[in-house]
């Protein structure tokens, strides 16, 4: 029943974010967006990965009101990467750079694997436009350095606001 009440919240909000009455100037919330994503990749020694993540983001600069070629998002991702040998949660805060034609972002969290915590970091560039991104991901786990690079679907769900309105 929770799971309902959380999927019909998140409709409602999204379906207010559409709605034809809404003064999304007037409006004190900044806007934003939530993504759902997918990435596929390997490690530097071929494995395979899998990562699942879901990504609230906020606008922090936008071009209706200040004189930027793009949106700047400041957000988080909580995320679970599968591997053949086993599945780590990660969490990250990240920094973003979204235009028509250009997506560039930066996140530096960590990973979390048997109640042990392990420094992370992530960049990942774009087309704006497509919804496809190439990421590449490193961290450190017992001084052993770790790199994995992968592509990214990403479903964004917009919440329009005073600085990211169509």
């Amino acid at each position: 029943m929770k799971k309902n009440r959380f999927f019909l919240s998140l409709f409602f909000i999204i379906s207010y974010s559409f709605s034809d009455d809404n003064r999304w100037a007037e409006s004190s919330f900044p806007g934003g967006y939530l993504s759902l994503g997918i990435q596929m990749g390997k490690t530097k020694d071929n494995s395979r990965f899998i990562d699942i993540q879901i990504s609230p983001t906020l606008v922090l600069i936008g071009p209706y009101k200040h004189d930027f070629p793009g949106y700047l998002f400041l957000g988080s991702s909580i995320g679970k990467r599968f591997s053949k040998e086993k599945s780590i949660i990660y969490l990250d805060v990240n920094l973003n750079f979204w235009n028509t034609l250009l997506t560039l972002g930066k996140g530096k969290g960590f990973l979390l694997d048997k109640n042990e915590k392990y420094p992370r970091t992530k960049n990942w560039a774009g087309l704006g436009f497509f919804p496809l991104i190439a990421c590449i991901d490193n961290y450190i786990i017992d001084k052993n350095k770790y790199k994995q690079s992968g592509i990214m679907g990403v479903i964004p769900f917009p919440f329009f606001g005073n600085n990211f309105y169509p």
